[in-house]
């Protein structure tokens, strides 16, 4: 049996396919959109939570490769400057994720630049200061040595003399008692003879003395001009870098943007110090503390968290 569908029934039939599939692709379009937005969706840290109870997700951000840094390297260091707050509090506070929405950056500028310039200058400093000290360490010697030589060329000298006037007295005596037997006489000769081969041998030695002196006064000389080299070394050192401001690293919120470094211990703590301030902690007034403003008087390489530091992570201190 044949049915008949008019051109108007399967026109409503089409339209009511049509709807259906639409209804269907925007169903997986918005089902697409939600997966796609969830896997792409960034971790964000939660800044309302005190320090002490905070978890701050992070990422590598950029590295600029005339540091010399490879990412492998930066999570390793990113990761030990983690442990120095989670080892002795016995709890996680930093969680590396590729999701974070906190990424830490190592921005090379003007500052590194200024960084490098420094530790030639200070490498050249203690290599000219090392040299200086040798030199003068040397010249001590020579001239200890010099003066022992001194000391027994003139007791040589005081010697000749007593031989000299102990010869002058037996003559003098021969010739008082009107001459002498030619034994004696060929005696007195023989001591004149070898006082005066005794003579010229001092007077020789007495020039070498001489010559090594004057050899050991141009020396001195020579490290004077050197020492002098190194103090202007030292004054212009002092004049460019001693005491300038620098911002070796930066918590801005949603990063950290790391300038400057002279090492990898050196970094370790700029990045310890920087996850402290993505704690949500301040500055402290200990000088050997890690959330001290500058890092100078810290043990960089065996590092510890100082008691200022694990007070101002709980709350107990006023922040600087």
């Amino acid at each position: 049996m044949l049915y008949y569908i008019s051109a108007k029934h399967q026109l409503k039939i089409w339209i009511t396919l049509f709807v259906r599939n639409i209804i269907i692709l925007f169903s997986l379009v918005l089902v697409f959109c939600f997966f796609y937005q969830k896997k792409n969706q960034y971790i964000h840290n939660d800044l309302s939570k005190p320090p002490a109870e905070r978890q701050v997700y992070y990422q590598i951000g950029t590295i600029d490769p005339r540091f010399n840094l490879t990412e492998s390297e930066a999570k390793v260091l990113l990761n030990e400057a983690a442990r120095i707050w989670e080892q002795p509090l016995g709890r996680q506070f930093f969680f590396y994720n590729p999701k974070a929405a906190f990424k830490v950056n190592f921005i090379y500028d003007q500052r590194q630049q200024s960084n490098n310039a420094r530790q030639q200058a200070e490498k050249e400093l203690l290599d000219n200061g090392g040299r200086n000290q040798a030199a003068s360490n040397n010249f001590k010697q020579q001239k200890a040595s010099l003066d022992d030589e001194f000391r027994r060329h003139d007791d040589e000298l005081n010697i000749l003399n007593a031989r000299v006037s102990q010869h002058q007295q037996r003559v003098a005596a021969v010739n008082s008692q009107g001459g002498a037997s030619p034994s004696v006489v060929q005696a007195l000769q023989a001591e004149s003879d070898q006082i005066n081969r005794d003579v010229a041998l001092f007077n020789q030695n007495s020039a070498f003395l001489d010559a090594k002196q004057t050899n050991l006064k141009n020396q001195a000389t020579s490290i004077q001009s050197q020492v002098d080299h190194y103090n202007q070394q030292a004054h212009t050192y002092n004049q460019n870098y001693a005491g300038r401001p620098f911002e070796a690293g930066l918590y801005k919120g949603s990063e950290i943007n790391i300038y400057e470094f002279d090492n990898k211990d050196n970094l370790r703590l700029i990045l310890a110090h920087e996850l402290g301030h993505a704690l949500g902690l301040k500055h402290s007034n200990d000088p050997r503390s890690l959330m001290y403003p500058t890092l100078k008087a810290q043990d960089q390489i065996n590092f510890k968290l100082t008691q200022a530091d694990i007070d101002l992570l709980y709350g107990r201190v006023a922040a600087h």
